[in-house]
């Protein structure tokens, strides 16, 4: 879990000290016209409490939105995989973390070496977009693991982040004039994964199989 500066969020909520490790800031969690969060900081830990009554969770979520407090891998979690989603010049946008148990989460750069557990602001992108870019004939799956596999087996292959269902029309742009193959899950979902692309595709691509 990254480090967490206590003056980065009482800046970010145009707070100021009362005191010694204490300050008084505008809530996150809900429209504060008059600053009614209270932030201290004791023995490493630090508290939060708002005076019209918005709970130490939901303070804590409402940062969280805003990119001010740092998610919690759980300890019984474990990172198995990581794939990376990068811009045309091969520059980092975000990460899909794979954890065990399986599950998939989203994170970018922070910046200083860190990671911030979600992609507020950040731009989309096919998987392996440079790649694509360089080649003329396109499958497309729904994870990236495949992706790699068909990269292995000497082929382009990309996916959408997030999988099924997340199909975005301005991906459909990076595959403009190219032969795409899609490779759908076999079922209901994939097959309507497949159709949406297939739709969006339409008209920008070469052709689709």
């Amino acid at each position: 879990m990254a480090a967490i500066n206590v003056s980065e969020i009482v800046q970010a909520l145009g707070g100021k000290p009362t005191g010694s490790n204490t300050w008084q800031c505008y809530c996150p969690a809900h429209r504060d016209e008059n600053p009614s969060l209270s932030i201290s900081e004791k023995n490493g830990k630090i508290l939060f409490h708002c005076h019209a009554g918005c709970s130490q969770k939901t303070v804590l979520n409402a940062l969280k939105g805003r990119g001010l407090w740092p998610e919690r891998t759980q300890k019984k979690d474990r990172i198995i995989s990581t794939y990376d989603y990068v811009d045309e010049s091969g520059n980092l946008l975000f990460q899909v973390v794979r954890l065990e148990p399986k599950d998939f989460r989203q994170r970018r750069p922070d910046g200083k070496g860190g990671w911030i557990w979600n992609l507020k602001g950040v731009r989309r992108v096919l998987y392996k977009l440079p790649e694509i870019l360089e080649s003329d004939l396109i499958f497309i799956v729904e994870g990236e693991k495949d992706a790699d596999r068909l990269t292995e087996e000497g082929l382009t292959g990309t996916t959408a982040p997030g999988g099924a269902g997340k199909w975005r029309d301005e991906y459909s742009e990076a595959l403009r004039g190219k032969s795409c193959v899609l490779l759908p899950d076999s079922d209901e979902a994939g097959r309507a994964h497949a159709q949406k692309a297939a739709k969006s595709l339409k008209g920008k691509a070469k052709s689709i199989k």
